[in-house]
């Protein structure tokens, strides 16, 4: 998870959404390098014009009079007029130059085509670095460098070379990529598909404005009303949570598209944690926390963005359909199982109604079938959708083909009826098209002439749908002022934050911190070691005490179920005898003696530190089956007791803590009370923590117990405190 591989940027406070309204919404445009020999200036220009652009152009060329056509001045500082925004296409050596000359003549915005800089190895990042700087010391936004730049369509701006605009229209999605091609290829889509644009924005290298930096402006942009982010990597995760946090309260939402997979943190920390907790793993978790909805795939991004246009929050997940074939029904009823959207029965009136309307041979069940009756006759439709919308639905979606202008006149007739029963729902409607190709010009534009709420291919808009109710339960249960957790009891612990703690001294915090622990007692010898059996009680646990141990059972240091003192006088002894053998040497504080726990529930409950997210804390299950079955669920720190009700209701082995076949319902307040106290000490001990695993924590109904625990530092602290 590379978060600055293409160097610095500007600080936060230097690029507000206000700042940014003077780059995304220029006036006056000057265009450094223009030439008819420069095949960027011509596309350019042509994207400009071709798109109506109502401001001034200007063009700077020092060696030709003219440039399509248009007289030239040689230098920014020669042009009389304000300039809002200049746009570079001058060779990479050329540029920190233009960007002096520009500030110099008091322009404040840039957008740099130019490549070479970053991407292109050390020489080029040194001078991405400059030019970082420069816009900091000049108060400069610059978009790029090694960008496209943009377009805003509602404001008729289109700074994006190559783009081909036939079929765009103004709206609110907008799409923020750090890819330019795939920008254009997303625009493109958007057109086939009548996908409607406030703003695209090509970050480039992002050495000064960045993607979040973005998303901030686009939460006060007026026209936007949802936000698709194609990300390969997140320079700023503090800035995208917060970026995210005021997204939630315009109730925006914002679907991500994030690529490059990688296990860097798996990496860092000995304990089983560590294994589970990847770098897209903690992605999904953040995504999860702040409401970003994740996809898979440029066309889910921009469908599930433009359905969220259309439709907005929903009330809950329940979808009435009304389509023209019955096989699509089915694939409709399997598709909503499969994503959490709810199908319900219709209601006595609404089947009544439907029934009156219906032909004999019609069946009134959602999804509903209209029949071929709705050939014969084009209102059929429109008065079935109106009938489904006064049921309880929260959405309301129609499968139906857009007719084309040499379609049969009944065709014709029926879509206005369609369009105008879904527009008029009093919820929110739309339509879908049995497959995703798009939509041919004819039909889009009598999709345009009857103003027909289209969403798209039936399968993404059905995946559309499940994101867009996902997303709406979250904002409806996310806390807006959520309480501060308590602190820790305590987070100064008896002995020095360096390297691995033994699991003696790991209980020792735990157990300050009011995390509950199996009982134990360390002993030296295997007298000692009888004496603390025979006050456990029998069968009793024995395991070595190492700092350098981290997975006893490896080697040969636990041995269960002893059932008298003979078995714990052995068991010692082997314990003893197999850790000597070990070389290096590990250091030996003992032997924990604990009683032996049967039954229960066992769930691994851990925290290791990201390096560029911080402290993730993961819940699953335990024990043996900590790696194999690989069942966890990932939350940022801090935490809350809601979160982690969230975390275990996520798990695979969920109905385990339920009562399922037999086990004892787990008493979930105690077990969310202690995952949490485990989480408040891991947040409270903050950088230093590397790693705080407790596998397993046992529970059987309120008995609720660490069985083991391990503590690590981070290589960089000693004695509690940051070298």
């Amino acid at each position: 998870m590379a978060t600055d591989s293409l160097g610095p940027s500007l600080p936060v406070e230097r690029l507000s959404p206000s700042r940014l309204r003077q780059l995304f919404e220029p006036r006056s445009v000057a265009l450094v390098g223009a030439s008819e020999k420069n095949s960027w200036s011509g596309l350019t220009h042509a994207a400009l014009t071709q798109g109506e652009f109502p401001g001034r152009i200007h063009y700077v060329n020092p060696r030709s009079p003219t440039a399509h056509g248009r007289r030239t001045v040689s230098s920014l500082a020669e042009i009389e007029d304000d300039v809002d925004l200049a746009f570079l296409m001058v060779p990479q050596a050329a540029v920190l130059g233009v960007l002096e000359e520009a500030a110099d003549a008091g322009v404040r915005n840039a957008v740099v085509l130019t490549a070479g800089f970053a991407e292109a190895g050390l020489a080029g990042r040194d001078a991405q670095a400059a030019l970082a700087a420069l816009a900091a010391r000049r108060d400069l936004a610059v978009i790029g460098p090694n960008t496209l730049g943009f377009l805003n369509l509602p404001r008729k701006t289109v700074l994006y070379p190559g783009v081909r605009q036939e079929g765009l229209k103004p709206g609110g999605l907008a799409l923020v990529t750090q890819s330019g091609a795939l920008g254009g290829t997303m625009l493109g889509y958007c057109a086939a598909h009548d996908m409607r644009l406030s703003l695209l924005v090509a970050t480039g290298n992002e050495a000064v404005v960045t993607l979040t930096d973005v998303v901030d402006y686009l939460v006060e942009d007026e026209e936007t009303r949802a936000i698709a982010l194609f990300c390969e990597s997140i320079r700023s995760p503090a800035e995208l949570i917060r970026v995210a946090e005021r997204a939630r309260d315009a109730v925006k939402p914002i679907v991500a598209l994030k690529v490059g997979r990688s296990e860097i943190t798996a990496q860092t920390a000995q304990a089983h944690t560590g294994a589970m907790v990847g770098d897209d793993r903690v992605i999904d978790a953040v995504f999860r926390q702040c409401g970003i909805i994740r996809v898979e795939s440029l066309e889910q991004l921009v469908t599930t963005a433009s359905l969220l246009v259309r439709t907005g929050p929903l009330r809950g997940r329940r979808l009435g359909v009304g389509a023209i074939s019955g096989g699509a029904c089915d694939i409709i009823a399997d598709r909503c199982e499969q994503d959490g959207v709810e199908l319900p029965p219709f209601g006595p009136e609404t089947s009544r109604r439907l029934g009156e309307l219906l032909p004999s041979y019609g069946t009134a069940h959602n999804p509903l079938d209209v029949t071929g009756a709705a050939v014969s006759d084009p209102s059929l439709f429109g008065r079935v959708l109106d009938t489904l919308a006064a049921d309880s639905f929260d959405l309301l979606l129609c499968l139906y083909t857009i007719p084309s202008a040499d379609s049969h006149p009944v065709l014709l007739e029926a879509i206005g009826h369609i369009s105008r029963s879904l527009r008029g729902a009093g919820i929110p409607g739309v339509l879908a098209v049995s497959t995703g190709q798009g939509l041919t010009p004819d039909e889009k534009a009598i999709a345009e002439e009857h103003d027909v709420p289209y969403a798209g291919g039936l399968d993404l808009v059905l995946g559309a749908i499940g994101h867009a109710m996902r997303w709406s339960e979250w904002l409806r249960h996310s806390p807006r002022d959520p309480d501060p957790a308590p602190e820790a009891r305590t987070v100064l612990p008896a002995g020095e934050r360096r390297a691995a703690w033994s699991e003696q001294a790991s209980r020792e915090l735990l157990g300050a911190n009011g995390i509950p622990l199996v009982p134990a007692e360390l002993a030296t010898t295997s007298a000692d070691a009888v004496r603390a059996a025979d006050a456990t009680g029998y069968p009793v646990v024995l395991k070595i005490v190492s700092p350098d141990l981290m997975h006893k059972s490896d080697v040969g240091g636990v041995r269960l179920d002893l059932q008298d003192a003979d078995a714990v006088r052995t068991a010692f002894d082997l314990i003893m005898d197999a850790v000597s053998q070990l070389s290096p040497a590990p250091r030996v504080e003992g032997v924990l003696v604990s009683p032996m726990r049967p039954g229960g529930v066992e769930l691994l409950v851990g925290v290791v530190r990201d390096p560029e997210w911080g402290h993730v804390l993961a819940v699953g299950l335990g024990g043996l089956w900590a790696e194999v079955l690989a069942d966890t669920s990932l939350r940022l720190l801090p935490v809350t007791p809601a979160d982690v009700h969230g975390m275990l209701t996520e798990l695979r082995g969920a109905p385990l803590l339920e009562g399922a076949r037999g086990t004892v319902r787990a008493d979930l307040d105690a077990l969310i009370a202690a995952i949490v106290a485990v989480a408040r000490l891991a947040h409270a001990l903050g950088d230093d923590l590397a790693a705080l695993e407790i596998n397993p924590l046992r529970v059987a109904g309120s008995q609720i117990e660490a069985l083991d625990a391990l503590i690590s530092w981070s290589p960089s602290t000693t004695n509690g405190a940051q070298r």
